[in-house]
């Protein structure tokens, strides 16, 4: 299974223009994906889409017909159009090539940060058939602003794990319509923008509770290279750091895998993270 995570700032590169076909057009270029897990894109919000690009949604589906498509905004709020179906919405975009089982939406938590700037933000779960059977796929971007929010946001993540290992350890009775068994995951992997470096007491977290670095677990001896702040010294005058990861529970922490970043494009002020694993 290949899988490829990017925030892509919605189109905007390092020389300030934004046309997102240009970022659609280059994940192409790297090659099949069975999952690709996209995050900060827009619909219908003039700070984030150009006239001609307002549905972003709309042109991923278009860029990506052989995938199926699922989408997951912290928020829906009218458009300015005041047309129903235009509601301005930013989030994540999940693509499916084949497989795809169930779909859920995570809100995570947004508690009080005075004088800090926020935004509502989701994590996007896909549920994909593998030979190891049903496995979930987080896609998920996490608070910048405010190191309480960013963690309260990592241990809500931790609380969906411990759910599914629980209902692992304890299946529950099944029934028929709402009630069948569905597709619990067998394994998850978390990826996308978590906000946070390996430098963090988050990135600690993870590792302490069973979580397992892809990077790491594929290259042990090696630093992790910059995923974020190449190319754009406005936003990140600290040059390139990592703050872009694929996280494995235990079920998958023994295969084989392969783990490499783009560090070539200047597309977005992130760069593409492709996850290869046998599964």
């Amino acid at each position: 299974m290949r899988i490829l995570s990017w925030n892509v700032q919605y189109g905007k590169s390092s020389d300030g223009s934004t046309d997102l076909s240009r970022n659609l057009q280059h994940i192409k270029s790297l090659g099949d994906f069975d999952v690709i897990c996209l995050q900060e894109l827009a619909r219908n919000m003039p700070e984030y889409c150009r006239p001609d690009q307002s549905d972003h949604l709309l042109m991923t589906r278009q860029f990506f017909r052989e995938h199926q498509a699922i989408w997951g905004s912290g928020f829906s709020w009218p458009a300015a159009d005041g047309e129903n179906d235009h509601r301005q919405e930013f989030g994540n975009i999940s693509l499916v090539k084949s497989g795809l089982l169930d779909i859920r939406v995570h809100p995570l938590p947004s508690p009080a940060t005075p004088g800090k700037p926020q935004m509502p933000r989701i994590a996007v779960e896909t549920v994909v058939d593998s030979t190891r059977g049903p496995i979930s796929v987080l896609n998920t971007h996490l608070a910048y602003h405010d190191d309480t929010e960013n963690q309260q946001q990592v241990e809500h993540l931790n609380r969906l794990e411990q759910e599914r290992t629980a209902h692992q350890r304890e299946p529950r009775r099944v029934g028929s319509g709402t009630y069948q068994a569905g597709f619990p995951a067998t394994a998850r992997m978390l990826c996308g923008d978590f906000n946070f470096t390996p430098e963090t007491p988050q990135y600690r977290y993870q590792l302490d509770m069973n979580w397992a670095d892809a990077w790491k677990l594929s290259n042990r001896d090696e630093a992790h290279p910059p995923t974020c702040g190449i190319f754009d010294a406005a936003q990140w005058p600290q040059g390139g750091h990592c703050r872009d990861f694929f996280w494995l529970s235990p079920e998958l922490q023994t295969l084989q895998l392969n783990i490499s970043v783009d560090t070539d494009t200047n597309l977005s002020d992130h760069q593409p993270v492709m996850l290869e694993i046998s599964i």
